[in-house]
This record gives structure tokens, C-alpha cells and sequence, in this order.
């Protein structure tokens, strides 16, 4: 019994560590076709040791493509950005539009270049 629970324990301690380069890209901002190379040389570890080395690696360096600035945040300088969430408010409460809706075009809204 002791050794059943013992290889259980080793085996999410195993999927624990596999996963971590692919958690650290994740919150690097890395994605797409980037975040599923550092998941294959992960999970290749399992195999070749050295490839989750590289994947630990990658995703500590790595600069993604779609680099997010975290430390600046955006300026909402604008009047109208704040109009046109006003209005769609009135809208989600009128019933005209729905909640899914508001959301979608807030985010429009919020993240527009």
C-alpha cells in the first residue's frame, strides 16, 4: 500500500516539474506556436532529460512575439473611450445588447492601440 501511494506521489511530483517551463511561458505571455515548442521539449524530458533543461531555458529567455508591457500601464487620456463604455452600459441595461455583448466590445474598447 505504502508503495502505491509513494509512486502516485512521484508521479504528480513528475507531471509537477514536466509542467513548470510551460507555466513560467504562460505567464511570460508566450504563446501559439512558441508555447507549444517549450510544451514538447517539456514533455519530451520525460524521455531525454536534457530537453526540459532547454524548455526551462526557453522559457525563462524567450521574448514572445506578442510581447505584453505589464509595467506600463494604458492611459485613458481619451473622453470618448469612457463615452462609448457609458453607452454601452445604458445599452446592457436597456436590454438592447447583451451581457456577452458588453463584454466583447468593452474589450475592444480597453485594449485598442
Amino acid at each position: 500500500m505504502e508503495f502505491v501511494i509513494i509512486g502516485i506521489l512521484i508521479i504528480f511530483l513528475v507531471i509537477f516539474v514536466t509542467r513548470v517551463p510551460i507555466m513560467i511561458a504562460k505567464s511570460r505571455g508566450i504563446s501559439e506556436s512558441e508555447l507549444t515548442t517549450i510544451a514538447i521539449l517539456s514533455w519530451l524530458g520525460l524521455l531525454i532529460g536534457i530537453t526540459w533543461i532547454i524548455a526551462l531555458v526557453l522559457s525563462l529567455v524567450w521574448k514572445p512575439n506578442n510581447w505584453i508591457d505589464k509595467d506600463k500601464p494604458r492611459q485613458y487620456n481619451d473622453l470618448s473611450d469612457w463615452e462609448s463604455l457609458a453607452k454601452l452600459h445604458t445599452l446592457k441595461e436597456q436590454g438592447v445588447i447583451s451581457q456577452a455583448e458588453f463584454e466583447m466590445e468593452k474589450i475592444k474598447i480597453m485594449y485598442k492601440n
